[in-house]
């Protein structure tokens, strides 16, 4: 669990740089948030799980916003 939260909060890093989100700990529930942004990264033993909420100007941008994220995790999990 511990190197599941170790990979969690570089993959926070990383968002934290291209997107500008902030993150904190709540139990093994990572919370994520920013302009127009919020969610939450799901931390267990053998998984991650990332859920965002995008606000309704950011939703034109979903596309790349998906693919940029989608990339950060693969190159963590790599």
């Amino acid at each position: 669990m511990e190197e599941a939260r170790k990979r969690a909060d570089r993959i926070a890093a990383d968002l934290k740089q291209q997107f500008s989100l902030r993150s904190t700990w709540h139990g093994d529930a990572m919370k994520v948030s920013g302009s127009g942004v919020n969610g939450q990264l799901m931390v267990a033993a053998d998984s991650i799980e990332l859920d965002v909420r995008l606000g309704f100007a950011l939703k034109l941008m979903e596309g790349p916003i998906r693919s940029a994220i989608e990339a950060t995790i693969d190159e963590e999990l790599a």
